[in-house]
């Protein structure tokens, strides 16, 4: 049996001999004598680990050769020189943990008595070597570099270890868990830890809540279809998804024969996940394909939407063309879901967690965490109602994504005018947009507006989808307060914004997060503490949206029945201003028309010409962001009004004429000067009402009672909140 010399620069070489089931004799090619580096760990005998003058330390430890590891290939290179450590963990105190700060964030308590040493190699995953089954990639990729380190708990009761006998224990039993017998092989307590930049895998069910949003277009027929439309149905549908990033593969030997293997990533760093839906094409739109699942989910009649794709005849390329679509808008969808999960900062960081019992293993079972071992977690993570023998998952990255707790956002710009999901991708264009995984099905007319960043995967516009889908959502309230809409009281219509930002500093996650105040989601004092936990926090995507039923539609524009005052409208389009600028802000200058009611009345008075004399000192630019605050908040203002004029007058006719329709002239003129000024509204609708000040504007009119729903994720952070419609909100305004 080959031995491995170990020096510390003071007392002589100490020899150890490996264990028969230890890394050093199953994977190591070859062994290269030792030396610490340093000379604060002196290998002296005769000293316990008890000693006071054993502390907490971890010395690098050199190579005096390169070694190459692996099983039938070379797997794993370790260079020359200082490419492993050598450690004894003392508790400070009885509160003591291994791995305090965790970078992880789970660290180990460990007890007054305990103490730990750990033995360690940094190698390179060699770059050449093929992909194996029984390879030590452990997911990670070629040429990255990965520690790998074992930690042995020792006791100090009834009588502590001498320091060289737990040394030489700890070295001779150093394991690299590459397969069922190297968990076996592990001594009872013994921590294994594996480090480095890789992807893992999985695969996993998703079901989908298919949250439909069904919009009007400016140009509406007369009269107006029923919408076949549903609520409440969902999309399942398969998976494979990566996760690309660093992450740690850690490995405790809890029982004689269990064992606890976790993945985790580490946190604040940046990561990215890529989804794969599995669903297939077919020339029939049925059941099995994603078009079909997705006519099941929203449609109140899919048998007849389904006749009429079959009636339509569309080719097999046209059919896939939609289907890549939809399914793009789920990946992106799932990719999302599974980005806020695992950026879900009240938890630890482990993505996935399996206790397993080694008595209990099938041999599929043993198949599976083989290839977990590999960085593939499919065949643990796919079905996790029919578990594996002797496996059970305590922890699972993708348990809220199967339990319906994300949504498919639906956005059917049009289904009013066409009342059939059919008619309407027939006749017009399927998209989505790719920051949010949001799928657009539009009619022609308003998909020419939006734009094809993509002509063949259908992928929208962000800035011109926000734009037009504001307008629509003012179209469809409009015409749902009119109650003519043709949709049923369980559908909602949504206001929404959406943006992603590369970089993204405390002061625009605090703007992000002033809409959630805003919409009484969260309050100020949470708002601080999110905005003042990191310096910077990366990569970030924020959705808000607001959603009106029938009921909440008309009170926007109604009160008993008599039209909603101009001066109704300018308060909560100043007051929505005020959710966004705060006092110290360089443009705070904008909040003194919302504090100050004699000062609105006077630009009113005076004009935006007349501006620049009401407020002195206040630099051109924050004067001209104030006269687009104004400029908006009067068209607006004007605009509700104006159109609540025409539903009141609809009303009223409507109670005088319960039973009026189409072959009443006079109906029929009501509702056609109602379309024609939608027409106009749709024609004049500003920028900022397709941003955040106009999603609150309308939000406060609703006497803040729409449902609502924010969502801010990055690397680090995961916001997701919601509230029903109906609940009312205490939320003020600065």
């Amino acid at each position: 049996m080959p031995t491995l010399k170990i020096t510390d620069g003071i007392n002589a070489a100490v020899n150890v001999t490996p264990n028969d089931n230890s890394a050093l004799v199953k994977y190591f090619k070859n062994l290269s004598d030792l030396s610490i580096n340093g000379a604060l760990l002196a290998l002296r005998s005769g000293v316990g680990l008890d000693d006071p003058a054993i502390n907490t330390i971890e010395l690098a430890i050199n190579f005096t050769e390169p070694v190459d590891v692996g099983t039938d290939q070379v797997d794993l290179k370790i260079g020359a020189g200082l490419n492993g450590t050598l450690g004894v963990f003392k508790p400070d105190g009885a509160s003591g943990k291994l791995f305090d700060p965790d970078p992880y964030e789970d660290p180990i308590a460990v007890g007054i008595d305990e103490r730990y040493v750990s033995f360690g190699v940094t190698a390179n995953i060699n770059a050449a070597a093929t992909m194996t089954s029984g390879d030590l990639k452990f997911g990670f990729q070629a040429g990255a570099r990965v520690a790998i380190v074992n930690y042995r708990p020792f006791t100090t009761r009834p009588s502590a270890p001498q320091l060289l006998d737990a040394v030489k224990d700890t070295v001779a039993g150093f394991v690299i868990p590459g397969d069922i017998e190297d968990l076996e092989a592990l001594s009872l307590g013994t921590i294994v830890t594996l480090t480095g930049t890789g992807t893992l895998k999985f695969s996993a069910t998703a079901d989908l809540l298919a949250a439909v949003n069904p919009l009007a277009s400016a140009s509406l027929p007369a009269p107006l279809p029923t919408v076949a439309l549903k609520g409440g149905g969902s999309i399942t549908i398969g998976a494979d998804v990566q996760i690309t990033g660093e992450y740690q593969i850690r490995v405790l030997k809890y029982g004689e024969r269990q064992v606890r293997l976790a993945y985790y990533r580490k946190s604040g760093e940046a990561f990215s996940v890529k989804v794969k839906a599995s669903a297939g094409v077919s020339a029939n739109v049925g059941e099995s394909d994603v078009l079909g699942k997705l006519m099941s989910a929203i449609s109140s009649d899919a048998k007849a939407d389904a006749q009429e794709f079959e009636k339509a005849g569309l080719p097999l390329d046209q059919i896939k063309g939609i289907e890549d679509t939809v399914k793009g808008s789920i990946e992106r969808t799932l990719e999302i879901a599974v980005t806020a999960e695992l950026s879900r900062s009240q938890e630890h960081t482990a993505a996935f967690v399996y206790e397993i019992d080694l008595n209990a293993l099938s041999a599929t079972s043993r198949t599976a965490i083989h290839s977990a071992l590999d960085g593939d977690l499919s065949a643990l993570t796919l079905d996790p109602d029919s578990p594996l023998s002797g496996v059970r998952a305590t922890h699972d990255v993708f348990t809220n994504v199967r339990q319906r707790k994300y949504a498919l956002n639906i956005n059917l710009l049009g289904i009013v005018n066409y009342g059939w999901l059919s008619k309407l991708v027939l006749a017009g264009k399927t998209m989505y947009e790719p920051t949010t995984g949001q799928l657009i099905i539009s009619d022609s007319a308003t998909a020419s507006r939006i734009g094809l960043t993509v002509l063949n995967i259908g992928v929208a516009d962000a800035e011109k989808l926000r734009h037009v889908m504001a307008e629509n959502f003012l179209i469809t309230v409009a015409y749902r307060g009119a109650r003519s809409a043709g949709l049923q009281s369980t559908l909602t219509s949504s206001h929404s914004f959406f943006a992603m930002n590369q970089h993204t500093p405390p002061e625009t996650v605090r703007d992000e997060l002033d809409v959630s105040v805003a919409l009484g989601l969260i309050d100020q004092n949470d708002e601080r503490r999110i905005v003042t936990s990191a310096p910077e926090f990366g990569r970030t995507l924020f959705y808000a949206a607001t959603h009106y039923d029938n009921t909440l539609s008309t009170e926007l524009f109604l009160s008993a029945d008599q039209a909603r005052p101009v001066a109704f409208y300018e308060k909560a389009g100043l007051q929505a201003l005020a959710s966004l600028v705060h006092t110290g802000d360089p443009d705070d200058a904008r909040l003194r028309p919302t504090q100050d009611p004699a000062l609105w009345q006077q630009m009113k008075a005076v004009g935006q010409p007349g501006f620049k004399a009401l407020f002195p000192g206040v630099a051109a630019p924050v004067v001209g962001a104030i006269v687009a605050d104004y400029s908006v908040i009067r068209w607006w203002s004007d605009t509700m009004n104006a159109t609540a004029e025409k539903l009141a007058e609809m009303q009223a006719f409507l109670a005088q004429h319960p039973n009026a329709d189409d072959q009443n002239n006079d109906f029929k003129k009501l509702r056609s000067g109602l379309g024609t000024h939608l027409r106009s509204v749709a024609a004049d609708t500003k920028e900022n009402f397709g941003r955040p000040w106009g999603l609150l504007a309308m939000f406060i009119a609703s006497g803040r009672r729409a449902g609502r729903k924010t969502m801010l994720i990055s690397g680090s952070l995961s916001v997701a909140l919601d509230a029903p419609v109906e609940a009312i909100s205490k939320a003020g305004t600065r």
